[in-house]
């Protein structure tokens, strides 16, 4: 299914009230109790609006990646309440044959797994990685819960995110060119709360079949040469303060323990800049209230707001606060302070928490401008 546009919600949306708020719990109160709306079509937007919410387990992603040799999930949950299905599928047709595996791949699982400090999302106490290997056979799907695939999972609630490498399935750990893997993750949780995402594709420039560990260092390098570089920057082009949206970022320059600084440039409804920095090892996922009180809601409303946005009774009063950003990196250093990179590689996503209920969840847009100092360190 396709996101909902302004025409679906018809005089609701006009106002830019489009997916964003039907999903929201802020607009499904607001269809309850508003004056105008007859009980008749009161209880059809409910209904409507109940199933946009429903409608939000669809995956919203910036699209346009093609199958890879290298897939990123920014997030995934094992326990805590939470969990993720994950998904590789090999679309490679090419039949196996006597002496030839044909479009065969190995898929290798690197789970990043965090434990959270609750009182600094932003450095968790303890980041390693659970790896494991699963052949695919010529257009092969494999599915799989991370609590019961995630081995370093244990008894402790993990989290964090995944990375899978095309391999040679005739070399031991050997990483390859196999431009032929997507695949996607759906978090769910026990109270019915769920939302997918789409995974980051990187294909490899070598010729197909050829090893990808050009330099031998054994990392995977987002360099041009075994790897498709990263993006300079991250963009969000939109966020609705009252959905208490969730921003996960995870780092891919220097080492899990390395200290990477990065800087939001915001902008309100209104156009009025803002900004924030935070500093962050291995990987975060968190309210961006939480990351910094500018994107609290109550905040914004006291900043100047454009009336004509998301005023959701069409009374010149904007009811809703909104804004976007990008982000940029101010640097990688060691726990010790020492410089790694001026400009290190970010990943990450919009997601959701168990506060938002619903919101869009998106990857993040990229920049057309790329950087070579990326890479990861297994």
């Amino acid at each position: 299914m396709r996101r909902l546009g302004a025409r679906s919600l018809g005089p609701w949306s006009r106002r830019g009230v489009a997916f964003e708020a039907a999903c929201s719990p802020v607009f499904r109160a607001f269809v309850a109790w508003h004056p105008s709306t007859p009980p008749p079509m009161r209880s059809s937007l409910l209904a409507l609006s109940l199933f946009a919410a429903s409608c939000c387990v669809d995956d919203l992603h910036a699209g346009g990646r093609e199958p890879g040799s290298l897939l990123i999930y920014p997030v995934h949950h094992s326990g805590g309440g939470l969990f993720t299905v994950i998904t590789v599928t090999n679309t490679s047709l090419m039949p196996a044959s006597v002496g030839t595996l044909g479009g065969t791949t190995n898929a290798h699982f690197y789970y990043t797994n965090v434990v959270p400090d609750p009182a600094d999302p932003f450095r968790p106490l303890n980041c390693t990685v659970f790896d494991r290997v699963e052949p695919l056979t010529p257009a092969d799907t494999l599915t799989v819960l991370t609590e019961c695939h995630n081995l370093g999972f244990g008894l402790q609630r993990q989290m964090g995110y995944l990375a899978v490498v095309a391999e040679d399935p005739t070399q031991f750990e050997t990483a390859w060119s196999h431009n032929y893997l997507i695949g996607s993750s759906l978090v769910l949780s026990a109270t019915g709360f769920a939302y997918r995402l789409e995974a980051l594709t990187f294909q490899s420039p070598a010729p197909h079949g050829a090893a990808t560990d050009v330099d031998a260092d054994g990392r995977r390098d987002f360099d041009g040469v075994e790897y498709e570089m990263l993006p300079d920057r991250l963009y969000l082009d939109s966020f609705l303060a009252e959905a208490d949206p969730q921003l996960a970022l995870l780092n891919l320059t220097g080492d899990l323990a390395d200290v990477h600084m990065v800087l939001f440039s915001v902008w309100n409804d209104y156009e009025m800049p803002l900004s924030a920095t935070v500093s962050f090892h291995c990987w975060f996922e968190t309210r961006l209230a939480r990351i910094n009180t500018l994107f609290d809601p109550v905040f914004l409303a006291g900043m100047p707001n454009d009336p004509e946005e998301v005023d959701t009774n069409c009374d010149g009063v904007d009811d809703l606060t909104s804004g976007w950003f990008l982000l940029q990196s101010l640097g990688v250093r060691t726990p010790g302070g020492q410089l790694i990179a001026a400009d290190g590689a970010l990943l990450g996503a919009l997601t959701a928490g168990t506060t938002s209920i619903c919101d869009p969840r998106r990857q993040l847009g990229e920049s057309a401008a790329k950087q070579a100092n990326g890479s990861l360190n297994h």
